[in-house]
């Protein structure tokens, strides 16, 4: 939850781009934490957890500079 709370924290303010932030980082890092889990399902024949977090974390890292700044769907490509 730390994540969420610097991405929306960081526009001082609990307005829109907070919520934009909350928001994109919650889409870009289920988005990467989704596809490793598949990319780690075809590569391995099963799906593992250090995989699972493994995405969460990349996907959350790629839309930090820019969570309050994009539309969803930019937060999606990102992850």
């Amino acid at each position: 939850f730390g994540w969420f709370g610097f991405n929306g924290g960081s526009a001082l303010a609990s307005g829109g781009p907070a919520v934009a932030a909350a928001v994109n980082s919650e889409i870009a890092g289920s988005v990467a934490l989704f596809l490793w889990l598949v990319i780690d399902w075809i590569r391995l024949g099963r799906p593992g957890l250090v995989g699972l977090c493994v995405g969460a974390i990349a996907g959350l890292a790629t839309v930090t500079p820019a969570a309050g700044f994009i539309q969803p769907w930019a937060a999606f490509v990102l992850g």
